[in-house]
């Protein structure tokens, strides 16, 4: 017998929608990143930086607003945009800036000039106004028998704001055809750490719902937000087979 689905999916603008939601207790992003691309799912291509800053400020606005008091929001970035986005932020925010998140991951592709980028970057910040949540994750010590040494904790060390997470392979079982996929893992660990069960987590880029497969299996409300038809299909889909236990392991893109 399937769980009951405790995920709401729209289909339209974020800066309509969101207003008219319950203010969530987690924000997760995972918007356009400025690769001046266009992924026909959608275009990511921008007159100049000032334009999509000017443009993405906006949505991020929206979802502060709404955010609870304590609440978190993340936003998922690269390097084409990241430096930018943190200034606007940091002055729109009030300056409520935690930490930078660094996902390192291996994938294809080498350059003979320059370093190979192999990382995302997730901006974190905190609403003011309560106690933001922050579950501590512990992962194993570089040396094996490090736990069991005298001062060392039995469950591993403090997780840093370094994550090693591997990146999706082409032919990877969680691919879903939807381009710029997150790893499920990556926000499974993301949903554990900045919110708590039963807590509501909104994704407005939802790509094709990993935020919600993610919130599902942690006993988290979810909303998704996309105004791609594509991305709100495939994540119904995959919410409804996870609803009726029948899921594969997989993951999705724009999160």
């Amino acid at each position: 017998m399937g769980r009951p689905s405790v995920t709401k999916i729209f289909c339209g603008d974020a800066l309509d929608i969101v207003p008219e939601l319950p203010h969530p207790d987690l924000i997760y992003i995972d918007p356009p990143f400025f690769t001046q691309r266009d992924f026909e799912s959608f275009d990511d291509r921008w007159a100049s930086l000032q334009t999509y800053t000017d443009w993405l400020t906006g949505y991020c606005s929206v979802g502060w607003d709404a955010l609870n008091p304590g609440g978190n929001f993340l936003i998922h970035l690269d390097w084409h945009a990241v430096h930018a986005m943190k200034v606007r932020l940091d002055h729109c925010f009030g300056g409520n800036f935690v930490n930078e998140i660094i996902w390192s991951y291996n994938s294809g592709g080498a350059s003979k000039r320059r370093l190979s980028r192999k990382h995302d970057n997730i901006l974190w910040y905190t609403k003011p106004g309560a106690e933001y949540t922050f579950n501590v994750i512990r992962e194993p010590y570089a040396t094996p028998d490090a736990a069991d040494r005298p001062g060392f904790h039995p469950d591993g060390r403090m997780l840093t704001d370094v994550w090693q997470i591997p990146f999706l392979s082409t032919t990877a079982k969680e691919r879903t055809g939807y381009p710029t996929q997150k790893p499920l893992a990556l926000l499974e660990r993301i949903i554990t750490i900045f919110s708590n069960e039963g807590d509501l987590v909104l994704d407005y880029f939802c790509g094709s719902g990993t935020t919600g497969v993610a919130a599902e299996k942690l006993a988290r409300r979810s909303i998704l937000v996309d105004s791609n038809p594509e991305a709100t299909s495939i994540a119904q889909a995959r919410l409804e087979m996870l609803k009726s236990e029948a899921t594969p392991d997989v993951g999705v893109a724009g999160a």
